[in-house]
């Protein structure tokens, strides 16, 4: 069973911080494909697992700092779905060959959540045209209050190979994940 645990507790609770869900019909019902968003609170991840469960019944592996390592390697990687960000090049490998295997993947281009980064990695850039897999781009307002977070999950997005350089794709595709958050009602 997929997240076991999330699936029997965490489950019931998260339906309790999800406000609204905004573009569920464009979540792809076959193949993989890459998650970005924008990442401000740690239960971000558990935003986007919540309507994915739901639909698709299948496990996300996140992109995690191995500050959640403390947990074991087992819980982290085999029951949360987690890919340890040890070193940059082992966690992007990892990812391609998750990619390959058909795996969906979470990653928040931003980086962490406490930084208030504004400038975006642009490892996901790379995957997505390397291995040909289609981004979902996905606008979080995310908040610990009841009914409080929203969701906005965009189109399907599949790069082409063109004159913008990896950074300005990274730039337009965190612009548009921006501005599907800021279309939350």
């Amino acid at each position: 069973m997929v997240y076991t645990i999330t699936k029997f507790w965490f489950y019931p609770v998260l339906s309790l911080f999800i406000g609204k869900i905004k573009g569920k019909q464009n979540i792809p019902t076959r193949g993989n494909f890459i998650i970005i968003s924008n990442h401000f609170h740690l239960i971000d991840p558990l935003l986007i697992i919540y309507p994915m469960l739901k639909k698709l019944n299948k496990k996300i592996h996140f992109l995690a700092k191995p500050s959640w390592w403390f947990l074991g390697e087992t819980f982290c990687r085999k029951y949360a779905g987690c890919i340890p960000l040890f070193d940059s090049k082992q966690a992007y490998n990892e990812i391609k060959e998750y990619i390959k295997k058909g795996k969906i993947i979470g990653i928040f281009p931003q980086g962490d959540y406490k930084k208030g980064n504004n400038t975006f990695k642009t490892g996901v850039i790379r995957l997505a045209l390397e291995t040909n897999t289609p981004i979902l781009p996905i606008g979080i307002k995310s908040s610990y209050t009841l009914f409080g977070s929203a969701l906005n999950m965009g189109k399907l997005i599949h790069l082409e190979k063109n004159k913008k350089t990896i950074e300005q794709k990274a730039e337009d595709l965190m612009s548009h994940v921006y501005q599907l958050k800021n279309e939350i009602d």
